[in-house]
């Protein structure tokens, strides 16, 4: 029985790599994706490194940035492949070698008695993404002993700061994102980035650090979205719901309107305004 099912199998094989073989026949590329979106970035970050457009601390921590946009796709689609154009002997050759390696390969180290273990693309989705997360750890430790040669480049520390907050290390990026700080201390931005790193820090709770950091950030940058949502965060939790909402509306005043984070701020907007028994509709804009 456990023959049959060889033969079967073999069959299978050799029907299925025949035609495409014998006609030489390129297989169509799955259409567009992210994941072929991103891998052209990570091209053109090459290119752009490679003629001077970028310095190589810019060129890392954009790699970083789009591999960690990598390992939150869903694995839906891959890019096409191109099979080889080769003659008839060449392919039959090839397919019968096929054939004979894999029941060589039974042979010697199957056994048909073990229960079968089904595919599992979980597994192998774990194994991919453990690989990029190796990468990205790896291009991070670059940056931080580039760091160390340049300890006063206040962007890099920034990259630097937001790299560790993203992979999780937040206390590490708190102290790099004080660094950028120090060195760049009218950049709003970058303030804001360590009122977030802060208010992770708290566990999810608007300190009157992170708070300070928010307030210095807006000073410079009066329309920072950032920064204002954080704000109007800290008022919710302190009990002044209406001043929250009063700040989240203004945001989204502000705010062009297909940013990506304006549906978010609306959301929390509303709820407020439910929970102030007002009409959301009319209350958020």
């Amino acid at each position: 029985m456990i023959w049959f099912a060889v033969f079967l199998l073999t069959l299978a094989a050799l029907i299925t790599v025949l035609p495409p073989l014998l006609k030489g026949a390129k297989a169509v590329a799955a259409g567009e994706s992210d994941l072929a979106v991103y891998r052209d970035q990570l091209k053109e970050i090459d290119v752009d490194q490679a003629r001077g457009l970028i310095s190589t601390a810019e060129a890392d921590a954009a790699r970083i940035e789009i591999k960690r946009r990598i390992l939150a796709l869903a694995p839906t689609a891959t890019p096409g492949r191109e099979t080889a154009r080769g003659t008839k002997p060449v392919a039959l050759a090839v397919a019968l070698g096929v054939a004979g390696v894999s029941v060589a390969m039974y042979l010697a180290l199957g056994r048909p008695g073990l229960p079968a273990h089904p595919y599992d693309p979980a597994l192998e989705q774990q194994a991919a993404n453990d690989d990029m997360l190796q990468q990205i750890d790896s291009m991070v430790a670059r940056l931080a002993d580039r760091l160390k040669q340049q300890p006063n480049d206040g962007e890099g520390w920034r990259m630097l700061g937001w790299s560790y907050i993203q992979l999780g290390r937040i206390d590490e990026g708190v102290e790099a994102l004080k660094r950028a700080v120090a060195l760049n201390a009218e950049n709003g931005a970058v303030r804001s980035l360590l009122g977030e790193a802060l208010f992770r820090q708290a566990g999810g709770k608007v300190t009157p650090e992170a708070l300070a950091a928010f307030e210095e950030a807006v000073k410079r940058d009066a329309k920072d979205p950032r920064a204002r949502f954080y704000i109007g965060l800290g008022q919710m939790q302190a009990g002044k719901d209406r001043e929250a909402l009063a700040t989240w509306v203004a945001i989204i005043r502000d705010g062009p309107p297909d940013a990506e984070w304006l549906p978010a701020i609306r959301a929390a907007a509303r709820d407020v305004a439910v929970k102030l028994k007002l009409d959301p509709k009319v209350a958020v804009p």
